[in-house]
């Protein structure tokens, strides 16, 4: 049987250092960008990229516990979570 946490962890580092980011670009370019579209829709700061990244795990959490069993959104909330981890540490790079 296939360790399906070791695949999935597996896809979703294949996916945001290669195709999601060849489609998208650079995630925290991307980020502020949705931060910035985010707080302009709710009238209020831009979101950091930090954060969208966490609500994209909240989003990806509520997807994966509603509805059929869909191994695609666990891939996603590892991703985003990933994406999250790299925002942070470039941030501590950057203040260091």
């Amino acid at each position: 049987m296939t360790d399906v946490r070791r695949a999935v962890l597996d896809e979703a580092a294949r996916l945001v250092a290669g195709p999601r980011n060849e489609t998208h670009g650079d995630y925290t370019h991307e980020a502020r960008r949705i931060g910035r579209m985010w707080g302009a829709i709710l009238n209020t700061e831009d979101i950091p990229p930090r954060t969208v990244a966490a609500m994209m795990v909240a989003l990806k959490t509520a997807r994966a516990t509603a509805g059929r069993e869909n191994v695609d959104d666990w891939t996603d909330l590892c991703g985003y979570a990933a994406l999250g981890a790299q925002i942070d540490a470039d941030l501590a790079q950057v203040w260091a």
